[in-house]
């Protein structure tokens, strides 16, 4: 059996840490939860397809999966949509659980496997979304042409994230979103290039 790398970057140690100071347990596991599903869909998908995961990595951008073998854009996007697919498998399920038994903790972890969900598939990259369409893009225009497409797709959609997450900001509705779109700005460039990567989050 290979051996695969297992990474966790000083950022996404000091990330876990706060989230641990500032959270409650629960309110943890509610996230943890979720995540682990969605990584478990694509980690499915990879075997299925017959692929090879080279590495796992938590960074500050997320879980990231390096996988390695031959498929072609439709497995992309397959292993892409299954992260997603898996956690709204996992909402549903919960969320139906949550209110045969009144459970609050089961439905604060569908709530939040759904949002995961829905926001891994705008196409913006690093998510999910990001390189289904750059994958889809590629097929119908090239390579080259879809790639540029999808990465202009991705920094318009990151800017139009920001304008709502600065006016629901300026409404006092929080600034969760306006720091959602920062982020995302902020790996737009790290992203480029993702039709020929082989990672996902």
């Amino acid at each position: 059996m290979r051996a695969r790398e297992i990474e966790i970057t000083a950022a996404a140690l000091l990330l876990m840490a706060f989230v641990y100071y500032v959270a409650e347990p629960y309110e943890i596991m509610a996230v943890l939860i979720p995540a682990a599903v969605h990584e478990i869909g694509h980690i499915a998908a990879i075997k299925i397809l017959g692929l090879h995961i080279k590495s796992f990595r938590a960074e500050l951008k997320g879980f990231c999966i390096d996988y390695y073998g031959y498929t072609g854009a439709y497995g992309h996007i397959l292993i892409a949509a299954s992260g997603p697919a898996a956690g709204f498998i996992y909402s549903a399920a919960a969320s139906s659980c949550a209110k045969i038994y009144d459970d609050s903790f089961l439905a604060l972890s569908a709530g939040t496997s759904l949002l995961l969900s829905v926001f891994n598939l705008l196409p913006v990259m690093p998510l999910d979304g990001g390189r289904i369409s750059a994958q889809l893009l590629s097929v119908i225009f090239g390579e080259s042409h879809g790639s540029a497409i999808a990465e202009h797709i991705s920094t318009a959609v990151s800017m139009l994230i920001m304008a709502a997450g600065l006016y629901l900001m300026f409404k006092n509705k929080g600034i969760a979103l306006l720091v959602s779109s920062i982020w995302l700005l902020f790996y737009q460039e790290n992203a480029k290039g993702i039709v020929k990567r082989r990672e996902i989050l």
